[in-house]
């Protein structure tokens, strides 16, 4: 897998277009479509009716295999446009965070991440 590195983010994102679900003050968003995933967050297409900062639940429903529970994570809309939304990942604790990276190295392939990419 290629890996854009011209970017001037400050996060590497994978490709990523699994299956999540939002819900945004107890109304659920089921099967919403990510187009790409960090460690810090995930751009969702098929549920722009949000407003920046909105705090969100996010459930991913192919995780689940990578760590035997399903990986929940809360995250705020930082951006809505094009489509979608982008969600920026808060009060990740250490399991979380350990089973986002293993899920970005499981859908990332060959990736040619370093611990280093990930660390600001």
């Amino acid at each position: 897998m290629t890996v854009i590195s011209a970017s001037k983010r400050k996060h590497p994102r994978i490709p990523y277009t699994g299956k999540v679900d939002l819900k945004f003050n107890g109304k659920l968003f089921p099967d919403c479509t990510a187009q790409n995933l960090s460690l810090v967050g995930i751009w969702v297409v098929g549920c722009q009716e949000q407003n920046t900062g909105n705090l969100c639940e996010v459930e991913f429903h192919d995780a689940a295999p990578t760590a035997n529970r399903p990986l929940r994570l809360t995250g705020e809309v930082v951006r809505v446009g094009d489509g979608g939304i982008a969600l920026l990942f808060d009060d990740i604790n250490l399991r979380m965070y350990n089973d986002l990276e293993a899920l970005i190295k499981e859908k990332g392939g060959d990736s040619t991440f370093t611990v280093d990419d990930f660390i600001e």
